[in-house]
């Protein structure tokens, strides 16, 4: 065997490795990942109003991608940066009829119709972004015992976190929803829910 022969059957060695290499940590990466987005729980059966009056219910999930917050319209602080990120994604997402985002509010007595309305043309830049009312008391034990998200002392004591949602109405992962960083790992995961094969 020359010498031609020897570096080519060396350089193929390399780049075999190599690729095995990459296969292997890619697969590693997307184990990973599905452990990191197991199923935390299912989503509670709850019944809702959008502002518009219709009526909206957990088999809206069935099918879709959400996103779930917990915010009021007069919140001073942290609602705001919530609302803008759930802006920034829902642009990010416009493409991708599957995802959607739902925002309850935990003050209903101030936050009518017409406020949350006014709140969604705020924020909202799509068809996708649903403002929901009920009451308070309904709205509270939905929080905590529906979506485990603290609810003492509501409104201002609301959580601050995003809720992700699979199509088959199950509960993934937890963000805090004012964290740059955190949003970025929301955005990566709804990638990965959207190319996930069930």
């Amino acid at each position: 065997m020359n010498d031609l022969n020897k570096k080519l059957i060396l350089s193929f060695l390399i780049v075999f490795f190599l690729g095995m290499a990459a296969l292997f940590t890619l697969y590693e990466a997307t184990q990973s990942k599905m452990q990191n987005l197991s199923v935390k729980s299912s989503v509670p059966s709850f019944e809702l109003t959008n502002f518009n009056g219709n009526v909206f219910t957990d088999d809206n999930f069935t099918d879709k991608i959400t996103i779930l917050s917990f915010v009021f319209t007069s919140c001073p602080d942290a609602c705001p940066i919530m609302s803008e990120n759930f802006s920034i994604l829902q642009e990010r997402f416009k493409d991708f009829d599957s995802i959607q985002f739902v925002s309850i509010t935990v003050d209903p007595e101030y936050d009518s119709n017409d406020i949350l309305k006014a709140f969604s043309e705020k924020y909202s830049n799509g068809n996708n972004w649903y403002f929901l009312r009920g009451e308070i008391d309904y709205i509270s034990t939905l929080s905590d015992e529906g979506f485990f998200l603290s609810a003492s002392n509501l409104p201002a004591g609301h959580s601050t976190r995003f809720v992700l949602i699979d199509k088959q109405k199950n509960i993934r992962k937890y963000y805090e929803g004012m964290d740059d960083a955190a949003i970025m790992e929301l955005q990566n995961d709804i990638v990965f829910l959207i190319k996930e094969k069930i």
